[in-house]
């Protein structure tokens, strides 16, 4: 068959060209839906936005999706999807204060696609910035503090200047896995609480996106002490608006499936904690 957009030929069976990526319509009944724009083209397909079908030179792929024309035009496009030409950290910063100034409109024009690494490292800069200030601020405090109180020559002190500041590096390197290990999980526990709920969620990779876009509010985290106790909380109500809009599903589902497992897990967490309180009270008796 021949694509209707760039006019190369394709096998039969194949769904869409080999040459230029079109949708193409060489199994299509005739009598079947036509293309909006081209009433006399059946149509290959459907946008993956709007469901409004289209022949292939009408449809192109974006991401895993196929885009009619006015959808496409309508897709933006994060700062951080285009780190490769205005740099990684610029890109960083322009999206963490576009989805705290305007999340809505900004994850509602998204696209839905990304690498997995580029995910993960956006999670890792939300994590530095996130946490740094404030381990670098108590750790500016605590240190010199030290190394003034240490009297010259003992290597006790010295010794003990340098345990506490390998605490600091191994705490902050801790927080970094950690940080991972949960990003990881909670793209699972979102997935699958979307499945559950009948929500029809896209790949993992996509959950895996919104969590660590959800982590923008950790620019917060620049203020230090305070900020790391806020921003935590903040990107919980901005992965509830990720996954409904990466995801394309209502926002009653994508509150559900972050709320459930937010709130069984605090209320394990508290029985655990009343259970020991309780078993040290009778300690005492």
């Amino acid at each position: 068959m021949y694509c209707q957009a760039c006019g190369a030929y394709n096998p039969a069976g194949t769904s869409a060209c080999l040459q230029c990526g079109a949708l193409l319509a060489a199994t299509v009944d005739p009598a079947g839906p036509k293309c909006r724009l081209h009433p006399e083209t059946p149509a290959a397909g459907t946008c993956g936005r709007c469901g409004s079908f289209g022949c292939g030179v009408c449809l192109t792929q974006r991401g895993d999706q196929w885009l009619c024309s006015d959808c496409l035009g309508r897709v933006g496009t994060l700062p951080w999807d285009e780190r490769e030409s205005i740099g990684t950290w610029r890109a960083w910063w322009r999206t963490c204060v576009q989805l705290i100034s305007s999340p809505t409109s900004t994850l509602e024009s998204a696209r839905s696609d990304g690498s997995f690494g580029g995910s993960v490292l956006f999670s890792l800069l939300s994590t530095l910035v996130g946490y740094g200030m404030t381990v670098g601020v108590l750790s500016l405090s605590v240190i010199p503090a030290m190394v003034l109180g240490a009297k010259r020559g003992e290597a006790g002190d010295l010794t003990g200047v340098a345990i506490v500041l390998l605490g600091f590096v191994f705490y902050a390197v801790l927080i970094l896995v950690v940080q991972m290990a949960i990003l990881l999980v909670f793209a699972a526990l979102d997935h699958v609480m979307l499945l559950m709920l009948g929500a029809q969620p896209k790949r993992y990779e996509v959950s895996v996106r919104a969590n660590a876009l959800a982590m923008a509010p950790a620019l917060v985290g620049l203020v230090p002490l305070c900020g790391v106790y806020v921003w935590p909380l903040w990107a919980i109500v901005l992965r509830i608006i990720a996954l409904m809009h990466l995801h394309k599903t209502t926002a009653g589902k994508a509150a559900a499936a972050v709320l459930i497992p937010t709130v069984l897990f605090c209320g394990l967490c508290g029985s655990l904690y009343f259970a020991a309180f309780a078993a040290g009270l009778s300690g005492f008796k």
